[in-house]
């Protein structure tokens, strides 16, 4: 399946070309347009993109060289930039009058759940209960460390040991009667997430529904009280 970065603001191209650039290493402009069969002019472009977007960067000498950022150095980049525009749009969306009342938001997949969380975490002012698999905490990472820096309360928990490097994650004892890896979420008890993960599939609620987010905190508890 090829590489498809065009839901994080990459064009085909751009997405094709880094797929390149991580397969078959460092190389010239002309070296990549041929491993990727791309016309030269169209391979440059797509460099430049990725260089401009931080997905890869020029080395120095001639000819050019170009470099891709690491897997996991992008993906902090995308979910920092995506916190810093959602961040954006909600003071916008703030300003502007409307309705208030619970919302309920249903969560289809593991890139949803990962944009609400991030949202959830840039936004808390007081507090972050967070119960994640272990390999959403290296997404979510850059996110924390504001409410961290923040001094703000944090109770992260997953279902194996983590290392975030700058605050502790528990580990809570194996559950079976959760469909999935739990993944719950209550920030400054207005909002929360409730939702599994199966393999891939993640399926759930975010919600502002006062018994909704009741019921995530109850969750939370269950899973994290003593043996």
């Amino acid at each position: 399946m090829a590489l498809d970065l065009t839901n994080f603001g990459f064009t085909p191209t751009e997405s094709l070309v880094y797929e390149v650039l991580l397969k078959h290493g460092p190389g010239t402009g002309y070296a990549i347009a041929r491993a990727a069969s791309l016309a030269r002019a169209n391979a440059y472009s797509a460099l430049e993109g990725l260089v401009s977007k931080g997905a890869a960067r020029v080395e120095t000498g001639r000819p050019r060289r170009y470099r891709p950022e690491g897997p996991a150095g992008l993906i902090a980049r995308i979910s920092s930039n995506h916190g810093t525009a959602l961040e954006q749009l909600t003071a916008e969306l703030e300003r502007l009058p409307a309705a208030s009342g619970p919302t309920l938001v249903e969560i289809e997949s593991g890139r949803g759940a990962l944009q609400l969380l991030t949202q959830g975490v840039t936004r808390a002012t007081r507090s972050v209960d967070l119960l994640a698999p272990p390999d959403a905490y290296p997404l979510l990472g850059p996110a924390l460390r504001r409410p961290f820096a923040a001094a703000v309360a944090l109770g992260l928990w997953s279902t194996s040991p983590v290392d975030l490097g700058f605050a502790d994650v528990g580990v809570v004892p194996e559950q079976h009667n959760w469909p999935g890896m739990p993944v719950l979420a209550v920030f400054d008890n207005l909002t929360a997430v409730i939702a599994s993960r199966r393999n891939d599939v993640v399926q759930g609620h975010w919600s502002t529904a006062p018994s909704f987010v009741a019921a995530a905190r109850l969750s939370l508890e269950r899973f994290t009280e003593p043996a």
